[in-house]
């Protein structure tokens, strides 16, 4: 087999295995769990959007930046 199929075999195999293992050992029912994974999405969701976290990214990108290059002409 070629490098590429084993890592593909090893994945799907990893994959399997880690989803058996969270059905077995999960603490709650599915049901709850469903629950609990839609409240806490409804909470991100109304924290912002994607937008402003996008927003928020490139201002503090821009910030660093200029930072940077303050402190690399002092230098």
């Amino acid at each position: 087999m070629s490098t590429t199929k084993n890592t593909a075999l090893f994945f799907a195999l990893g994959a399997t295995v880690g989803g058996i293992t969270a059905l077995l050992l999960a603490p709650d029912k599915g049901k709850v769990t469903r629950q609990r994974i839609r409240e806490r999405s409804d909470g991100l969701r109304h924290r912002g959007t994607a937008r402003q976290w996008t927003g928020a990214v490139g201002d503090a990108f821009a910030a660093a930046k200029e930072t940077y290059e303050h402190e690399k002409n002092n230098v």
